[in-house]
C-alpha cells in the first residue's frame, strides 16, 4: 500500500531526524535497507521541454531517470500490463486516444506511451507512473516546462476508466467501491491526499518543483527538510524499499541511480515570467510590502519559507508574524479537514482544540507505521512534525493557478478577495469544483484582502512578475 502525504507528516513527530552534520542521529540502523546495486540505463530519447537539458549535460542522465525510470516498483503491478493499456488506445480511441491525451497526459511522440507513464526499465512488459507523471507542464503559450505540474491530468479518473475496463476483461478491479466513488472527486491537477479507507477525497494540488535545493520545508505541509530526503520518501512510496528492507518485493536504488536523480531535481528553476506593466508591477510590489505579505513569502530567500501554523481553536483567525506572541510565525486557518487527517476530530474535553495525544480514529494512519519510521532514521532523512502549512515559493506562481494547496482558488485575484467572495466553484477543464464540499475548502489565507480593486490588481500583476 503506498503511504499518503498526510500519513508521512503524521509520522514525522515521532521520527523527527536531522543529519549527522546537524547532530542528528548516528547511532547504526538495525536493519540496512535492501539497495539494488544494479544500475538500468536510461534511454536516449528526451522531450522537447523548454528547460530539457541534451545528452551531453552532466544533468542529464538525472533528467531521464525523471522522465523514464519507475525504479522497478512497476513490479507491483499497480497497473495492467503495458499491451492491455496500449490496446486501449486502439479499441477505444475516442476515450484513451493519443496517448491518453483526453485525461491531460502529455504525448510522446516519440515513444508508444505519453510522458510520465512508462514501461520499466526491469520489466517492460509492464507500466508504472514515473515523476514526470504530475511535474512536467504546459505553458500558456503551448511549450513544455520540466517542473511544472501538470494542471490538466486527471490520474483518478483515468484510473477508473481503466479499471473497468481491466474487470470487464476478467480481471480483479483495480480499485473498489468506495476508491471508484472517491476517484471522480479529485479533478484534474490534484491527487489523493488521504489513505484508501478514508470516507472522503482530500485532494492535493500536484505542487511545482521548483528550487527544491533551497528549500528548507518541502511539500505544503512543510515535513521534508531538503530536497533528498523528500525525494527519498517519493521514492518510498512509490513502493521501492518498501515496507522494509526483509520484505521488500522492489529494493531501494542505489546511489548511483538515485543521486543523479536528486541533482537534477534540485536545480530546476521556474519559466521567466510573463511582460507585464512596468507601473502596475511596481504598485504592486509596494502594496506586497505595505501588507507586510514578505514576513511570511520571503522574496529571494526560499529557505525562510517556513510552516505556519494551523490555528486549532474553535474560533481561531489568521495572523502574520509579530502580530501576537502567542504565534511568533503567525497563524492560518485554511482547509481544516487536511488537519484533521492529522491531527484528528476535535477532543470535546479539549474545549474545540485539537487531540493531539495521537489523535483519534478519524485521524490519518496506516500500516508499516514503524517501517517508515526505520527508513527514515537508517537513511538520515530530515524530516520534521509540522503543526500547519508551508509558506509557498512565490517564483512562477503565475504559471500554477489554482491556488491554495487543494487548488479551490481559481486565481490570484480571487485569493487576495476575503473568503465570502471567492467563487464557490469553478471549472477546471470540464471539471467542477465546489467548494462546499469536504476537502474543497477555499477559506483561510486573507491577507492582504483588505484592498482597493486597482491593488489587488497590481499584487497579482507584482506576483506574476516573479
Amino acid at each position: 500500500m503506498r503511504t499518503p502525504l498526510l500519513v508521512l507528516a503524521a509520522l514525522a513527530s515521532a521520527c523527527e531526524t536531522a543529519s549527522p552534520a546537524d547532530g542528528g542521529m548516528d547511532a547504526p540502523a538495525r536493519d540496512v535497507p535492501a539497495v539494488d546495486a544494479w544500475v538500468p540505463p536510461v534511454p536516449e530519447a528526451t522531450i522537447d521541454a523548454l528547460n530539457a537539458v541534451g545528452p551531453g549535460d552532466p544533468r542529464f542522465e538525472g533528467q531521464q531517470r525523471f522522465l523514464f525510470d519507475a525504479w522497478g516498483t512497476e513490479r507491483l503491478d499497480p497497473w495492467p500490463p503495458a499491451d492491455f493499456l496500449i490496446g486501449l488506445m486502439a479499441s477505444e480511441p475516442e476515450v484513451f486516444g493519443d496517448q491518453f491525451a483526453a485525461f491531460g497526459f502529455l504525448p510522446n511522440p516519440d515513444g508508444e506511451l505519453p510522458y510520465g507513464l512508462s514501461r520499466g526499465l526491469e520489466d517492460p512488459s509492464r507500466v508504472h507512473e514515473t515523476c514526470a507523471l504530475c511535474h512536467v507542464g504546459r505553458l500558456p503559450d503551448g511549450g513544455l516546462w520540466l517542473g511544472l505540474p501538470n494542471l490538466a491530468l486527471d490520474v483518478p479518473r483515468f484510473r477508473y476508466e481503466v479499471s473497468r475496463r481491466w474487470a470487464a476483461a476478467g480481471n480483479p478491479p483495480l480499485l473498489d467501491a468506495l476508491e471508484e466513488s472517491k476517484a471522480l472527486a479529485y479533478g484534474p491537477g490534484r491527487f489523493a491526499a488521504e489513505t484508501e479507507g478514508y470516507p472522503d477525497a482530500v485532494p492535493a494540488d500536484f505542487p511545482p518543483y521548483f528550487y527544491l535545493g533551497e528549500r528548507t520545508a518541502l511539500n505544503y505541509l512543510g515535513t521534508g527538510g531538503d530536497a533528498r530526503s523528500e525525494i527519498f520518501l517519493a521514492v518510498f512510496t512509490f513502493g521501492a524499499g518498501s515496507p522494509n528492507a526483509r520484505e521488500a518485493i522492489v529494493p531501494f536504488p542505489s546511489p548511483a541511480r538515485i543521486d543523479p536523480f536528486i541533482d537534477f531535481l534540485s536545480t530546476l528553476s521556474s519559466p521567466p515570467p510573463p511582460a507585464g506593466d512596468a507601473a502596475q508591477i511596481a504598485m504592486g510590489q509596494a502594496v506586497f510590502e505595505r501588507e507586510r505579505c514578505g514576513s511570511c513569502h520571503h522574496v529571494g530567500d526560499a529557505a525562510m519559507n517556513g510552516i505556519t501554523p494551523y490555528d486549532r481553536d474553535e474560533a481561531g483567525r489568521e495572523r502574520l508574524p509579530g502580530d501576537d506572541p502567542a504565534f511568533p510565525r503567525g497563524s492560518i486557518r485554511t482547509s481544516y479537514l487536511h488537519r484533521i487527517l492529522i491531527d484528528g476530530l476535535p477532543d470535546p474535553a479539549l474545549d474545540g482544540s485539537m487531540d493531539l495525544d495521537g489523535g483519534t480514529p478519524d485521524a490519518g494512519g496506516d500500516e508499516g507505521r514503524l517501517d517508515l519510521i526505520r527508513f527514515i532514521t537508517q537513511n538520515r532523512l530530515r524530516v520534521a512534525s509540522s503543526d500547519g502549512y508551508r509558506v509557498q515559493d512565490l517564483r512562477g506562481v503565475w504559471a500554477t493557478a489554482p491556488f491554495l494547496h487543494n487548488g479551490s482558488v481559481p486565481t490570484l485575484e480571487d485569493l487576495f478577495r476575503p473568503a465570502a467572495e471567492r467563487p464557490v466553484t469553478f471549472l477546471r477543464g470540464d471539471f467542477l469544483v465546489d467548494t462546499t464540499l469536504p476537502g474543497n475548502s477555499n477559506q483561510g489565507h486573507e491577507f492582504g484582502t483588505a484592498i482597493t480593486e486597482a491593488e489587488r490588481s497590481a499584487l497579482a500583476a507584482y506576483l506574476r512578475s516573479l
